[in-house]
């Protein structure tokens, strides 16, 4: 899966050098920025990818209900409000089957969480317990669903990549970290301690620094903007209808 291209490549030559990744090595993915960064339209490019590649089914749990999404209610493998909470708990017995049957035969599996941080604050003003049982679950897919079957893999989304909305550890799981929009000195040394902060620069929406485990150092990247975004949501809509329930997986 492409993950943006070469932003310097782009810039200076107008070369489109792809920023890879290979998700059933590294089925983890976090992207953060702020509100109007590009993380939204971002991962729907990915999530085109993810499908149309068939790199993994997806699963989209979307507390927020965004705009961005509105074309996907109504499809089982997307969820909003608080069936988006639900999704996590039936795609971690889904795990949990997989862990217990170990077979290798399973298919990649991405669990997809928009706006993580905005989920775990309104779970935590009900129940505080819940919030612990809910990161708790979340960090052990982290933890260990990279070696199930093909992979069981979580993508979340944050404004802010703050060490409280994680359980202990369960951040440095990721294996892709996108960071989009201007990044602060603090979340640069939480996500890309090594990378120059002398070459820092505010970013413009779409554009930003990526970290894929085990290709070097970060890189700056842009990601095209898909002026059919109607179109887009389309071909999700269609991909995603494609695949089984998870209720459906939970008794294979």
């Amino acid at each position: 899966m492409k993950l943006g291209y070469c932003l310097p490549d782009f810039e200076q030559y107008g070369i489109k050098r792809p920023i890879l990744t290979d998700l059933v090595r590294c089925p983890h993915t976090l992207i953060s920025g702020k509100s109007g960064s590009g993380k939204s339209q971002t991962f729907l490019w990915y999530a085109y990818q993810m499908l149309m590649e068939k790199e993994s089914w997806l699963y989209f749990s979307d507390f927020k209900g965004g705009k961005e999404y509105g074309q996907l209610r109504g499809n089982h493998a997307y969820a909003y409000a608080d069936q988006a909470v639900q999704m996590i708990y039936d795609y971690y017995e889904v795990y949990t089957k997989f862990r217990k049957e170990a077979n290798p035969a399973c298919p990649h599996l991405t669990l997809a969480v928009e706006e993580w941080s905005v989920l775990l604050n309104y779970i935590e003003s009900k129940d505080k317990k819940q919030k612990a049982d809910l990161m708790g679950k979340v960090g052990e897919m982290l933890a260990l669903g990279r070696g199930i079957g093909n992979g069981i893999g979580i993508a979340l989304m944050v404004q802010r990549a703050d060490s409280s909305n994680f359980s202990a550890g369960s951040r440095e799981q990721f294996q892709n970290i996108v960071s989009f929009g201007r990044c602060s000195k603090e979340q640069k040394q939480m996500l890309f301690p090594d990378y120059e902060t002398e070459k820092m620069r505010n970013f413009s929406a779409g554009q930003g620094i990526a970290l894929v485990d085990g290709q070097g150092e970060a890189e700056e990247i842009i990601v095209p903007w898909i002026p059919e975004q109607d179109r887009l949501l389309e071909r999700i809509q269609e991909k995603l209808k494609e695949q089984p329930k998870l209720s459906q997986l939970k008794e294979l």
